[in-house]
């Protein structure tokens, strides 16, 4: 696998965890709130495991920047897609489709969970791949137009994953409002 791949999948995953991450700092009782809805944790946990999952996720963040540690980063940021998705999955199972997922934009009314936010989270899993693979870097020398490459496909990937995180926002509420 080209070692770029890694550099755009490290970068792109860094940028949505830390976006994510200030989001739920800035809105804490709401993301509070969301973990207490999933109705996973007792609810005097929920602030522990809100406060915990925000503190790995800015780990995960950060160490996605350093070379040396992207790998152990890389699996942070797996161990947290799972997390989030294995309780999505409970949920929606459940039937329990009114939560807010906690993982888009707090300050407003999320349409709630759906199967298409399984979907995302997967394809995320997918592009960490290239990140916790083991790459042999020294495969061929990046020149400056793998920079160019670099910008274009990490601003390509940020475009697509905020694109499709709007489709899928814009879905459920449209399926929300079929429900009236």
């Amino acid at each position: 696998m080209d070692p770029l791949l890694g550099y755009v999948a490290a970068a792109s995953l860094c940028i949505l965890l830390l976006a994510s991450a200030i989001e739920k700092i800035r809105y804490f009782s709401v993301f509070e709130g969301a973990v207490v809805a999933y109705r996973l944790v007792p609810d005097w946990f929920a602030r522990f495991v809100a406060s915990g999952f925000v503190v790995v996720e800015l780990l995960a963040a950060v160490l996605l920047l350093w070379p040396t540690f992207r790998v152990m980063g890389g699996w942070l940021a797996v161990g947290l897609l799972l997390v989030a998705t294995a309780a999505m999955t409970i949920n929606l199972l459940r039937g329990h489709t009114d939560v807010s997922c906690g993982c888009g934009s707090l300050k407003e009314k999320s349409a709630g969970l759906s199967w298409w936010l399984v979907v995302r989270n997967l394809l995320l899993l997918v592009a960490l791949s290239a990140v916790v693979w083991p790459v042999n870097a020294t495969e061929r020398v990046l020149g400056w137009v793998d920079g160019l490459t670099f910008f274009g496909a990490t601003l390509a990937f940020l475009g697509m994953y905020y694109a499709l995180d709007h489709l899928i926002e814009s879905h459920s509420k449209l399926q929300k409002l079929k429900e009236i």
